[in-house]
């Protein structure tokens, strides 16, 4: 991006409003993903079985597990709307809390509640058919590679699809020529890709809400340069996201690998990660696929066993069909949609997210729309990744400088340009998209984040460590915010036919699940990985 990015965001935005339909948005699509761990009462994480009343976590598609048993995750379909999204979420919530047994909850923030080693973080089970066994090797993969408590962190991923009448506009508006096999759509999600990371550091800025710790949470003896409140918190006075910093969700430095996936062109970020999902790694083959009792321990001994392993703030998406590898369904068919992957959980609201901070990031998805999008090399990947664990660590600090076009710039500077270049787009978007109960949402959102750019002591990070003292831990903090949202949960109207809907799915799930676990035709589970990892020897 040049120091004109900004101005040319203005004038495409003035020039794309002209030329949009008022109905535009129509057909664009938002879906939510948040993860968040269940708790016992006491507020360590729970070591029961995902409760049946929830259905199958293989199956249901709306209430799953991530890495752990505890760690549920809620999934929205894709609906036409922020606000919409939002209900959604918030009905999950509503069928979910209520199904708790033994006075379990939610700990609504996403850095882990109490854990007692890395055995209290029992893996996910999801029964006994092939694809059940897959999901659970693979994650004691993950463990295997870069240990439980990583995996105990809990995020939300926005998921956004632009309207289709974008792309055409998107070619008209950047005067792009596609001169390659994908198509336009392609073309301009990865455009947006590497935009996103290169502002990425204003997410964890503006919605970042994990500025402190259990103590629990480091390993006994680990150095850390975080303060102590006292023996059960650990902080970061400017911090803003320790779980996009260097204790969050990250490679392990102390065993080197490569796992750098280029970002100049779409072709060559599939060739680097089949690369990986491909090559094998030393140390991975020395630990053994299989532990000393012959129980798989992690799927294969590649870099990555499957490419959902490579962590990136913004993942291309495309929905795969049955037993398809998901990169081979990108090769195959382009990006679909975006999955937004770098927003905290917020401790301030009952679903762990805002409608406001929705609509920004709806916003932040038409400023990467409509900025210019040179290749993404190697260097300035480099640079993108420090500016977010800066602002991860050091983000509220008086006159922080990033790292922008080679120059050290003031993080406020910064941020004003970036906003100030969307005051366009949020009052026509606003225009287009009235909210019940909700006026000027777009707008009204913009100019929130414009005063956390100016005053840090407004962010959800400040918050939260300004009232660490008042609870007198972050333990004490979440448990006492987290029963809060509970019972505010509890007490909302629910969406009836929401609520039936889900209900349904509970022994639709179950029923899909032992389908499977009966559909396996007397295979072994090797032959089955054996099958799956074939689709990677035909394609070219």
């Amino acid at each position: 991006m040049n120091n004109t990015v900004y101005s040319e965001v203005t004038q495409r935005a003035q020039a794309f409003i002209t030329d949009a339909d008022d109905d535009f948005f129509s057909t664009r699509r938002v879906g939510l993903e948040k993860e968040t761990l269940r708790i016992d009462a006491s507020g360590h994480i729970a070591q029961t079985d995902h409760p049946e009343a929830l259905g199958s976590a293989l199956c249901n598609s709306q209430i799953t597990t991530d890495f752990s048993e505890a760690l549920l995750e809620m999934v929205t379909p894709p609906c036409p709307s922020v606000n919409q999204a939002l209900e959604h979420m918030v009905g999950i919530h509503q069928f979910i809390l209520p199904r708790l047994d033994n006075g379990e909850g939610l700990w609504n923030t996403s850095m882990p509640c109490v854990i007692d080693g890395d055995d209290s973080i029992r893996i996910g089970q999801y029964g006994n058919s092939h694809n059940g066994i897959m999901k659970q090797v693979y994650r004691r993969g993950l463990g295997l590679r870069y240990g439980r408590r990583m995996q105990a962190i809990a995020g939300i991923h926005f998921n956004y699809s632009m309207p289709e009448a974008g792309w055409p506009l998107w070619q008209s508006l950047h005067k792009h020529t596609n001169a390659t096999d994908f198509s336009t759509s392609t073309l301009g999600y990865f455009h947006m890709t590497r935009n996103l990371m290169r502002i990425g550091w204003l997410v964890p800025y503006l919605f970042g809400a994990s500025p402190a710790i259990c103590q629990t949470f480091l390993p006994s003896g680990a150095d850390s340069d975080l303060s102590t409140l006292n023996k059960s918190t650990r902080f970061a006075p400017f911090g803003t996201s320790l779980r996009m910093g260097e204790i969050g969700y990250r490679y392990k430095e102390d065993a080197p690998i490569d796992l750098s996936v280029r970002h100049d062109s779409f072709e060559n970020y599939l060739h680097d990660i089949f690369a990986h999902v491909t090559t094998t790694h030393e140390a991975y083959a020395k630990a053994g696929i299989k532990d000393e009792h012959g129980q798989y321990q992690q799927l294969n001994a590649k870099k990555l066993q499957i490419e959902n392993e490579y962590y990136s703030s913004v993942r291309p998406k495309q929905i795969p069909e049955k037993g398809e590898m998901p990169l081979l369904a990108l090769k195959r068919t382009g990006i679909r949609y975006l999955e937004l992957r770098s927003v905290d959980v917020n401790i301030y609201d009952p679903a762990g997210m805002h409608i406001e901070q929705l609509a920004m990031l709806e916003m932040l998805m038409l400023f990467a729309w409509l900025a210019d999008s040179p290749p993404l090399m190697p260097a300035e990947m480099d640079v993108n990744k420090h500016n977010v664990q800066t602002v991860a660590h050091r983000g509220r600090e008086a006159g922080l400088k990033l790292n922008h076009q080679n120059q050290a710039t003031p993080l406020v500077e910064w941020g004003q340009r970036i906003l100030s270049s969307l005051e366009p787009i949020a009052q026509w978007m606003d225009s287009c998209n009235q909210v019940d109960g909700i006026p000027n949402l777009y707008q009204h959102s913009l100019q929130q984040q414009m005063n956390k750019i100016n005053d840090p002591s407004l962010t959800p990070s400040a918050r939260i460590v300004d009232e660490l003292d008042q609870h007198g831990s972050f333990f004490s903090m979440v448990m006492a915010r987290s029963s809060e949202h509970k019972e505010a949960l509890l007490k909302q109207d629910a969406n009836a036919s929401l609520q039936a809907a889900l209900a349904q799915s509970v022994p639709d799930s179950i029923a899909a699940q032992q389908a499977l676990e009966a559909s396996c035709d007397g295979s072994s589970f090797e032959e089955f990985l054996a099958n799956y990892f074939s689709q990677l020897d035909t394609a070219t």
